[in-house]
């Protein structure tokens, strides 16, 4: 199997014309694994349970395998195994190379980008990691009081959503998870609980909130020390917290009161929450793990993130398994080294300090900033990916591969560490992601040696 773990077969492979099949959608963070896939004359024309964003990506989509795209070798078409041999012979090469992506591949798949960084020595970065290195960076200096999603679901009376808006981005969060869903020990549902949203501006969310508190972005740190503070009772001059904060003390007790009145409490951040520089965004956050410590003190509270679309969350917890670190990782002295904000990929492609680069999935070229694509652009980079994206004719060497969910099998990773199967529609017509990195790897290390691609002898 490929990655030594998943099967390929898919659901093409065992669903009747006509018939529905379970399916996980990884759209957004909320991975929802309820869905029904109808599938009529090699396609599918329904997705039950799917929300209004995921079902136009769903609905209508092949399942019979798509035209093998042939790899690209400084814009010319090449076979697979001259692809593999002159990806090899860059990456050998190399001495400051970067690793890059993830953000939607398997578990599997990460694993073995992991494996070749740490043959090649590279720097590597995984996810989503503007949003990532300031949380990771938080809860390694001062932990996290969290749970899973279940529990939220059974327990949480109050609901919180901290610079987030998921009836835009995770549309089907509040029925499976947070404001509207029927739990255990709150069998009313929304109207057995409160929900609070505290942002820059009117949201959907905030629209159907109960409290709805209006926070400028420079102000933020300040409105959660002040929350903290009244927690712990500290007296406070109400002059003084309007002038910090741009909210009344009046509204910021009433915050206060209704969280340490809750039963258990949620407290949800999205990704806006780490926005702004590091050591900024850092501090938000460990301020709000010391707002939920002392919520702990007279109730239950926990603190939980909605999730980056895709598997961010899987490729961290792979990267750290195997790293001990993550989101990024530096193998270039023989051991993984972590420097946030000093070394981190990220940085070495904006400052140019690299000679080779792997970018895997579109969605690690689309948040580059314009600079860091120059600067790309001056070294040999190779490209794993989708045929339709712009990377794949910009890189000195592009790789089609299969897309998770679509047409590659394999586990994401919940934003609460929950791990789920994700199948594939169809068959894939390319290799996936994780088999043109062990043909590179295999290629790399036969120093000289013909290497081959996926599916040849050499390749596997």
């Amino acid at each position: 199997m490929p990655n030594g773990l998943i099967s390929r077969k898919s659901i093409h492979d065992d669903a009747a014309s006509g018939s529905s099949t379970s399916y996980t959608c990884t759209h957004c963070g909320c991975l929802c694994d309820d869905l029904e896939l109808v599938l009529s004359e090699g396609r599918v024309v329904e997705a039950r349970s799917a929300c209004e964003t995921a079902r136009p990506r769903l609905v209508g989509l092949s399942t019979t395998p798509a035209a093998s795209p042939s790899p690209r070798v400084q814009g010319r078409e090449v076979g697979r195994e001259q692809a593999v041999t002159e990806a090899a012979r860059i990456l050998a090469g190399s001495r400051a190379a970067l690793v890059m992506g993830f953000r939607r591949s398997t578990n599997e798949t990460v694993r073995t980008g992991v494996a070749l960084a740490d043959r090649i020595g590279a720097t590597i970065e995984v996810g989503d990691e503007a949003a990532s290195w300031p949380r990771l960076a938080a809860m390694q200096r001062v932990g996290s009081v969290g749970a899973t999603l279940g529990e939220v679901k059974n327990r949480a009376d109050v609901v919180v959503f901290w610079c987030a808006d998921p009836m835009t981005t995770n549309p089907r969060h509040g029925e499976r998870y947070s404001a509207d869903v029927e739990g255990r020990f709150v069998p009313e549902g929304r109207s057995g609980r409160r929900v609070v949203v505290v942002d820059e501006r009117p949201t959907a969310t905030a629209g159907g909130a109960d409290v709805f508190l209006k926070v400028r972005p420079e102000a933020e740190l300040n409105v959660l020390l002040v929350l903290r503070a009244l927690v712990r009772e500290v007296p406070v001059d109400a002059h003084r917290v309007e002038e910090a904060t741009g909210c009344s003390l009046a509204d910021l007790q009433g915050l206060a009161e209704l969280l340490q009145g809750a039963r258990y409490g949620a407290w949800f951040s999205g990704g806006l929450a780490g926005r702004g520089p590091i050591a900024e965004a850092e501090s938000r956050h460990q301020t709000v793990t010391g707002l939920i410590r002392e919520l702990n003190r007279k109730t239950r509270f926990v603190a939980v993130g909605l999730g980056e679309a895709g598997n961010s969350h899987g490729a961290e917890s792979v990267l750290a398994w195997q790293s001990g670190f993550a989101p990024g990782v530096d193998f270039g002295v023989g051991f993984p080294e972590s420097l946030p904000g000093e070394s981190t990929a990220a940085g070495r492609l904006a400052r140019g300090e690299f000679d080779a680069a792997i970018l895997v999935g579109g969605p690690a070229y689309d948040a580059l900033p314009e600079g860091s694509r120059a600067r790309l652009a001056t070294r040999p980079w190779i490209f794993l990916g989708d045929r339709d994206h712009e990377a794949f004719e910009l890189a000195t060497i592009a790789l089609p591969s299969a897309t998770a969910g679509i047409d590659e099998a394999g586990t994401f990773t919940r934003v609460d560490g929950v791990s789920l199967p994700v199948r594939a529609l169809r068959p894939a017509s390319s290799p996936t992601e994780g088999e043109w990195i062990d043909a590179l790897m295999e290629a790399v290390g036969l120093s000289g040696r013909d290497a081959g691609a996926p599916g040849s002898e050499a390749g596997r």
